[in-house]
């Protein structure tokens, strides 16, 4: 996203809190050590990356902002990175263990939202867990806000809807909550084979 180019030495600068380190944290111990996890919208790799990197998993950081993943390469050395965005993502089926997506979904309208997921269900096994942040209610005029200066838009589909989309994309929706901040947090998990 070119806003988060313009905006990626503040942002730096500025995202020094423990916001989704939690709820990163609670999913990095409900895998195996060793996991490989996709961060999508891994920014500088500032607090959720180092989170599941802390939480010993492999993680591959994934954003479309060139700056903000110039400043990942250096905050999580042993990270990979790639740029793209997940609404198109370049990886192969059933590679992920766990995709978690800290303030990502919001920026995308309806249509990209529902490819984003379609994608992630694609790219993680069987019983993987999604992790993502988004508003809790249908908001689809793109809405205008500013992060220093640069006007984001947002966006975001209801809680059932959500839980409509991912189950159409083989999830099962297993956790909404808000933080203090009132970031509104989605678990789903992938479904298990059947036996």
């Amino acid at each position: 996203m070119r806003e988060y180019d313009l905006i990626a030495e503040w942002y730096a600068s500025e995202r020094v809190d423990q916001t989704g380190v939690p709820e990163a944290t609670t999913l990095a111990l409900s895998i195996p050590r060793g996991s490989v996890v996709l961060d999508v919208g891994c920014g500088n790799g500032i607090p959720i990356t180092r989170a599941l990197l802390s939480g010993g998993h492999r993680v591959v950081g994934l954003d479309s902002s060139g700056a903000m993943l110039a400043n990942f390469r250096r905050n999580c050395p042993e990270a990979f990175a790639v740029r793209g965005m997940i609404q198109s993502c370049p990886f192969a089926d059933c590679v992920f263990d766990a995709v978690v997506a800290w303030g990502v979904m919001f920026h995308l309208n309806s249509e990209d939202a529902i490819r984003a997921i379609a994608n992630v269900s694609r790219i993680v096994k069987r019983g993987a867990p999604f992790l993502f942040t988004s508003g809790d209610v249908e908001s689809f005029d793109g809405k205008e806000g500013k992060m220093n200066g640069v006007t984001f838009r947002y966006f975001s589909h209801s809680v059932n809807s959500y839980r409509r989309i991912l189950g159409d994309h083989g999830f099962t929706l297993a956790d909404v909550h808000a933080d203090t901040g009132h970031n509104t947090y989605y678990l789903a998990k992938k479904a298990e084979p059947r036996s």
